[in-house]
């Protein structure tokens, strides 16, 4: 086995403490994602990104500090590739071509946090993820009989930190025969997760203490790289291919559950709110079964966000949208205190008791409403993926601030938004005010709603990676999250089965709805919370 020279470990060691004293003084922001810092490359410079595109004030600031940053990284590469004769040229080639996916997977983050849109950070961790198994390998993968540069046998085994190698290409052509050391990753990949997952269930003090820890591990793992290959290496690839999809599998494949209808015939009215990036009829919870939660379609309102009037497209809606203005996505983006109001104005004649059915943004305009008292015989919030933080912020076009770099590159890729079917504003009322504005979301939960008013709070798990701080929402029933996309939450049956309960006022023990609020959750839904924060920006508050 060819370890890195002394030399080279005492560099790397320095770069550790370095960053060790960084995130302990506050110079570095005090989040899970430290731990990637002084990871296994790519990893690295991924964290890097990270923190630049959230934190950077300004344009040189950023393009100086990732120069810096680079800098660094492709030292501390070379000199672990061989301290006697440092590989500038193989460090420096790795990095430049890992760099721009490195730092699209960032962005991607970046916009998944803002806009707090979970379809894209599964986007970002893919590319990551991609990033990561083509490439971690191929500064360490032994290459087989070194060679001079006249072409003699040197006599021993060549690895990447050989001239032979200055050439990325071979590297990665030696890291493919060698199965790209898959077993050696896997184990990596795990530790560091259980590592990061471990630093946010103590932080700020186990963020600190997991850096060196995610330093030592680097080096462990760089010494198993070069060791030599073992024999049939593409049989070890195939076994943890396997492995990953079933893993994959049982975490995104969803529950299916039976549809039943509610025994119950409430009184009152309902009020159905869809959320962002929706329009008239269009929208999940627009086909919200009303037989399944104890209502009639004559009891059903659905909010506009343009406001009262007489008719709205149907689109896909279950009930006749014979009230309220027509409205579009764009509509659902204008201010805050309008969006207020308009629920005020087309809840002012219904039949009490009502139930406020909420779905994403809507989530916020309800509570909202309800803690100032302006729904009279409010009885309830149903409040279906609620965020309970805005995590990042940034500036206004033009200004400098926090998040400039990140808010820029967002603005410039809405266009590619469509793509995925995703209309947003990064500029528009409702994103500054509540998005890109650090603690506002926050600050409308932390208002108490009216005595006699409850509310049932049902969150998608997939929302979890983009919730650092947690789901649960003081003043609401939180129930376990469920296994669930973001956008299918209100048609669900786990959903309708749950709501139909807590509007009978029982205390929801049978899944997915276990145990009594905030109690009784299976451990998963927490530990795949704690296991994804480390890969996420760092939160304005960290």
């Amino acid at each position: 086995m060819r370890r890195p020279a002394t030399t080279g470990v005492a560099a790397y060691a320095a770069l550790v403490v370095a960053c060790t004293l960084a995130v302990a003084t506050g110079l570095v922001p005090r989040w899970s994602g430290a731990v990637h810092l002084v990871a296994l490359p790519p990893l690295d410079v991924a964290a890097d990104a990270r923190w630049l595109l959230a934190r950077a004030t300004s344009w040189p600031l950023a393009v100086g500090g990732a120069a810096a940053l680079l800098a660094v990284r492709i030292t501390a590469l070379a000199l672990l590739l061989d301290a006697e004769r440092p590989r500038w040229r193989l460090a420096a080639i790795f990095y430049a071509v890992v760099w721009l996916p490195a730092v699209l997977a960032a962005q991607l983050d970046f916009i998944a946090h803002a806009a707090l849109y979970s379809r894209l950070f599964g986007g970002a961790l893919f590319v990551l993820a991609a990033l990561f198994v083509l490439s971690a390998a191929t500064p360490w993968v032994p290459l087989g009989r070194g060679t001079t540069p006249g072409g003699q046998d040197t006599g021993r085994v060549a690895t990447t930190g050989d001239p032979v190698a200055w050439r990325l290409g071979v590297a990665w052509r030696a890291a493919v025969r060698a199965g790209l050391r898959a077993p050696v990753l896997a184990a990596y990949v795990a530790a560091l997760l259980v590592l990061g997952a471990l630093a946010e269930a103590t932080r700020p003090v186990g963020i600190v203490v997991a850096v060196p820890v995610s330093g030592a591990l680097t080096l462990a793992t760089v010494a198993r790289l070069r060791a030599p290959v073992p024999q049939r290496p593409l049989a070890g690839l195939a076994g943890v291919t396997a492995l990953g999809l079933a893993l994959w599998g049982t975490t995104v494949v969803t529950r299916d559950a039976p549809w039943t209808a509610s025994t119950s015939e409430r009184d009152g009215s309902a009020v159905i709110m869809s959320g962002i990036n929706s329009a008239s009829g269009e929208g999940a919870i627009f086909t919200l079964q009303p037989a399944f939660v104890g209502y009639t379609c004559e009891q059903f309102t659905y909010y506009s966000y343009a406001g009262p009037g007489d008719s709205q497209p149907q689109g896909v809606a279950v009930c006749p949208l014979d009230h309220g203005a027509p409205y579009v996505p764009d509509h659902t983006q204008r201010p805050f205190d309008e969006q207020v109001a308009l629920l005020e104005a087309q809840a002012a004649d219904l039949e009490p008791p009502i139930v406020v059915f909420a779905h994403s943004q809507a989530a916020w305009v309800a509570w909202q409403a309800a803690a100032e008292e302006r729904l009279d015989g409010l009885a309830a919030l149903v409040l279906l993926g609620p965020f309970p933080s805005s995590p990042l912020t940034w500036p206004p076009p033009g200004e400098n601030g926090p998040g400039l770099v990140g808010g820029e590159l967002f603005r410039q890729l809405v266009p590619l938004a469509d793509l995925v079917d995703f209309d947003f504003l990064v500029d528009a009322p409702l994103s500054r005010e509540l998005l890109a504005t650090p603690d506002a979301a926050s600050a409308v939960f932390a208002q108490p709603l009216p005595d006699g008013v409850e509310a049932l709070a049902v969150t998608a798990s997939s929302d979890l990676a983009v919730m650092p701080d947690g789901w649960r929402i003081d003043g609401a029933l939180d129930v376990c999250p469920l296994r669930e996309a973001h956008p299918y939450l209100p048609i669900t049956p786990h959903f309708h089965r749950a709501a139909d309960r807590f509007l009978d006022g029982e205390v929801l023990r049978d899944p997915p709805a276990e145990g009594e609020g905030q109690r009784g959750c299976p451990p998963w839904a927490d530990l795949y919370h704690l296991a994804s924060q480390p890969f996420g920006a760092p939160p304005v508050d960290r």
